[in-house]
């Protein structure tokens, strides 16, 4: 089972409420979005490196 990371659902949920037309795809929002991104892509590979030092210890017990 996969999990969305806090920054994934942000930005779906501010996207959904721009698409509601409740917030206006503005510059400001588009660097909200951008940096949510680049978050979500920090977090996933933070991600990784923790699953992979876990494989690798287990490995090594």
């Amino acid at each position: 089972m996969t999990t969305k990371s806090i920054p994934d659902l942000l930005r779906r949920s501010l996207e959904s409420h721009m698409a509601e037309a409740d917030l206006k795809n503005d510059e400001e929002l588009k660097d909200i979005l951008g940096k949510l991104s680049s978050l979500s892509e920090k977090v996933a590979a933070a991600k990784a490196q923790v699953l992979a030092r876990r494989a690798r210890a287990s490995e090594e017990t």
